[in-house]
């Protein structure tokens, strides 16, 4: 569990921090426009930032209302070899980091494991640097303190957030946000899948709501950079997604009908970035 929450850590740390290699990803973003990002892209992180915390305790919540693992849900792990550019390990890494979190709640161990090596072979052919808080790094993986999984949660939600305010500034922000893209697919597939099969009640996953509306932010955040081929090529494969997402945050209360056609398109999405 030590070295699954280490690297979760590290998943999330990389989903918002500088993400570089000696390929590059499309055209170089023109920061003679900086002002206009740092007005726009820093409104739509502080929205995506102020949903994680909630995003993470949602599986949580849902594992407390009686929802059973299904180790059919993350991503094949024999996947990462297969992602050879940059754009594709950056938004492999995110929906890696999405199933590492999901088999962390699970306390499924001995699976996570794969997935740590896979975090760990992407993160290293990124050339990606972590850098965190140690005292706070300690209390995440510490196995000698009275922290429950959940404060550990809490604490990595922290480090996310930190991570996210250096986020905007940096030239490679596209990269982070592919990643943030990646996670935020893989997660809505698994919470879809796991709401549907348990028959987990409407009434008990607002949180949902949250989740499928970081969508739009998202959205937002690529169209900053939508002169570059990868932000174009991952805005056009989001676009299946346009109307089962309203659905679900245009309607006044959740349905299953809405959740089975969000669980309809993610699953075509997922497929294209898998």
């Amino acid at each position: 569990m030590k070295n699954t929450l280490s690297i979760l850590f590290l998943s999330i740390i990389v989903l918002l921090s500088s993400c570089g290699s000696e390929e590059p990803v499309g055209d170089v973003y023109d920061y003679d426009r900086s002002d206009s990002l740092s007005t726009e892209y820093t409104r739509e992180v502080v929205t995506v930032r102020g949903n994680i915390k909630e995003t993470s305790s949602f599986y949580f919540t849902l594992k407390n209302l009686g929802a059973d693992y299904d180790g059919s849900l993350p991503n094949n792990n024999s996947k990462a070899s297969s992602y050879t550019t940059t754009a594709r390990k950056c938004v492999g890494m995110g929906i890696y980091g999405a199933d590492l979190n999901f088999l962390t709640v699970y306390e499924q161990t001995e699976k996570a494991q794969s997935y740590v090596e896979n975090i760990s072979q992407l993160a290293d052919e990124l050339g990606i640097e972590s850098a965190f808080d140690q005292e706070l790094f300690n209390k995440i993986v510490g196995t000698e303190d009275s922290l429950d999984l959940r404060a550990k949660s809490n604490l990595v939600s922290k480090a996310f957030r930190n991570a996210e305010d250096k986020m905007y500034s940096d030239e490679r922000a596209l990269y982070a946000t592919l990643m943030v893209a990646g996670g935020w697919t893989e997660s809505v597939y698994l919470t879809s899948n796991i709401i549907l099969d348990n028959e987990i009640s409407e009434k008990s996953v607002s949180d949902f709501w949250l989740l499928v509306n970081n969508y739009n932010s998202i959205v937002k955040m690529l169209g900053v950079f939508q002169d570059n081929p990868d932000a174009k090529k991952m805005l056009e494969e989001l676009q299946v997604m346009e109307k089962s997402v309203l659905l679900i945050t245009d309607k006044p209360k959740i349905t299953y009908e809405g959740i089975e056609a969000v669980r309809v398109d993610i699953t075509k999405l997922r497929k294209t970035l898998i």
